[in-house]
């Protein structure tokens, strides 16, 4: 009895070893427990990566993990004057949140909620501005520039010289801007403004002649005096920018801007405050100096 055991068991073994169909199923069950094996790997990372929550189908946690939040938005923007130029460096607040601009004055702030916030901007040398924004979910984009600027706590100024090309062409030109802002309560006379080139050349005088003076006051909308010396009234609260006309072949380097300017009451008396400013040359494909570059 045992011998027939024995033998029956031998012949068992060689009738596995040959049938097709046991090693199909054993290869299937194989692949099945792989298979089994690589998704308790799978989901014991993502339930250490995301967290308990993961497998809390109620939790929103588990949901925030690959949605971006729909209660708050992001902020984003470029804090400017009254004029259009960036101010680096400037505070930005909302809320409890407060960042500095870059170089370029541009800023970002996350986690906003939504609805209507206050920006409160300060920068160094210019009154303190509030500005309101309304906030969706993705990104805003404030505007703070030219009426909604950041006005200078005094008289100001600003010179640009730029070109459109830096090759030796007969194409390349120069422009320029030459922008006064007065921000107080009385009017500001402006009595010369003069642009002169690398080798000290008057390349531009807006007080030149009677023409010039009628023609510019004119577009800007602006009032003429003319004793004791002809000058421009810069209104209180107010920007003017003046614009070169475009002047052919320039040479490289500064130019300089020199301007006069006084009060009513020392104007009437001669009594000027001379302002000297040297601007570098500039390539500016766009043609707009208050572009971040």
């Amino acid at each position: 009895m045992q011998c027939r055991l024995l033998v029956s068991m031998e012949s068992l073994g060689v009738w596995v070893m040959h049938d097709p169909e046991f090693w199909r199923r054993f290869r299937r069950l194989g692949l099945i427990t792989v298979a089994l094996c690589l998704g308790c790997c799978y989901l014991a990372i993502a339930v250490y990566t995301l967290g308990p929550g993961f497998m809390d189908l109620e939790s929103v946690s588990a949901v925030s993990g690959f949605l971006p939040p729909t209660d708050r938005g992001v902020i984003e923007g470029v804090v400017c004057d009254v004029l259009g130029n960036p101010l680096p460096s400037a505070s930005v607040k909302i809320l409890d949140a407060r960042v500095v601009a870059d170089r370029q004055g541009r800023f970002r702030v996350e986690n906003v909620p939504l609805g209507s916030v206050d920006l409160q901007i300060k920068a160094p040398g210019f009154q303190e501005a509030t500005v309101q924004a309304l906030v969706e979910p993705g990104i805003n984009y404030p505007h703070i520039k030219y009426d909604t600027g950041l006005w200078p706590n005094e008289f100001y100024v600003r010179f640009h010289a730029f070109t459109n090309s830096l090759e030796e062409a007969d194409t390349r030109l120069l422009f320029g801007l030459v922008e006064v802002v007065n921000p107080g309560k009385d009017p500001i006379y402006i009595s010369r403004i003069e642009v002169k080139d690398p080798a000290g050349r008057i390349v531009c005088d807006f007080l030149e002649s009677v023409e010039i003076l009628h023609h510019i006051s004119q577009t800007h909308n602006l009032q003429l005096v003319i004793e004791p010396i002809p000058a421009y009234v810069i209104p209180p609260r107010s920007a003017v920018s003046f614009e070169l006309d475009a002047l052919p072949k320039p040479l490289r380097g500064n130019y300089h801007l020199w301007l006069a300017y006084a009060s009513p009451q020392d104007h009437s008396r001669g009594r000027l405050v001379a302002l000297h400013i040297a601007d570098e040359m500039d390539y500016d494909p766009d043609l707009d100096p208050h572009t971040p570059k």
